[in-house]
């Protein structure tokens, strides 16, 4: 069976090293792998779809972005074929970044040796992905103070999760929560938030859970609105969020639906996050799930 890797050699972590070692010392001898590096953004898209017309598996080494960009070359493939047909090429993952959202909501082992044996193991499922304004995300997406982190992390000279809570709490003190206006089920709502996430995973990456019940075959999204609240409650809303415990705070609003709109009440431009990377200011976001439109591997017995 034909298995391509795609790695990002100029990964900011550079988790990725000593991967192509491990693969070829545990993968299983009844794979034939081709391992493929990406050269510019975007490449891996691309590397994926091509790579797929001839592989059974492609798989992301690589974070949140490497996998995005990974799934959406999968996913092109996939729409190549002819209506009804079945998605023979699915997506796999050796998680190397700062946040690997999706990789552990699918439970992926961060060890490397032990996600290749769970390739080795071949369990698939298929699950829902989402789009905002177009553009396809897999774990979480929003707008608030999390998209602003978002904002300088991308632009940030050090990765990893001690860079995320740097930049969080350099902004949380002045930050200004916003009114918006949310569509959700055709039910439209104005709620005043601190921030806005879209969940079709549980976890922005980094078990910081904020949607602990979010489902990747349930057909809905999440809408996860955190209110605004005092400075002292920071600590104690941060460790909701680290155990899976954010849902039940009074500071915490959840509405579901298949599509969603947001903009902001006085019509501003809002930043905007998904998988951890960022796009332009927005004055609307639409957000729509999309079912069983990707297949995965991942352990088997796993609840997602």
């Amino acid at each position: 069976m034909n298995i391509c890797f795609i790695i990002n050699p100029k990964s900011g972590t550079g988790n990725w090293k000593g991967v192509e070692s491990r693969i070829a010392d545990h993968l299983s001898p009844s794979f034939s792998p081709t391992i493929l590096h990406t050269r510019r953004a975007g490449h891996a898209t691309d590397l994926a779809q091509e790579a797929a017309r001839t592989n059974s598996i492609i798989v992301a080494v690589g974070g949140d972005g490497l996998v995005n960009e990974t799934a959406r070359g999968v996913m092109a493939a996939a729409a190549e074929q002819p209506k009804g047909g079945e998605q023979d090429t699915c997506l796999g993952i050796i998680p190397t970044g700062s946040g690997n959202a999706l990789a552990r909501h699918l439970g992926i082992p961060m060890n490397q040796r032990k996600a290749i044996e769970c390739l080795n193991a071949m369990h698939t499922e298929h699950i829902d992905i989402a789009t905002i304004n177009g553009e396809p995300f897999f774990a979480v997406a929003g707008t608030g103070f999390d998209a602003e982190v978002a904002e300088k992390f991308a632009l940030s000279r050090t990765r990893g999760f001690w860079t995320y809570i740097r930049l969080g709490i350099a902004g949380f003190f002045t930050y200004s929560p916003a009114d918006y206006i949310i569509t959700a089920n055709h039910e439209t709502v104005k709620r005043k938030a601190f921030l806005i996430s879209v969940a079709n995973g549980s976890q922005y990456g980094n078990n910081a859970f904020i949607a602990p019940k979010a489902s990747m075959q349930s057909g809905r999204l999440e809408v996860c609105i955190l209110k605004p609240f005092r400075w002292y409650m920071g600590l104690p809303l941060g460790w909701k969020l680290f155990t899976k415990t954010l849902h039940t705070s009074p500071y915490m609003e959840t509405l579901n639906g298949k599509d969603i709109t947001i903009e902001r009440a006085d019509g501003k431009p809002m930043p905007v996050h998904y998988d951890g990377e960022v796009m332009e200011p927005k004055r609307k976001i639409t957000i729509t799930v999309l079912a069983e439109k990707l297949k995965v591997i991942l352990p088997e017995g796993r609840t997602i």
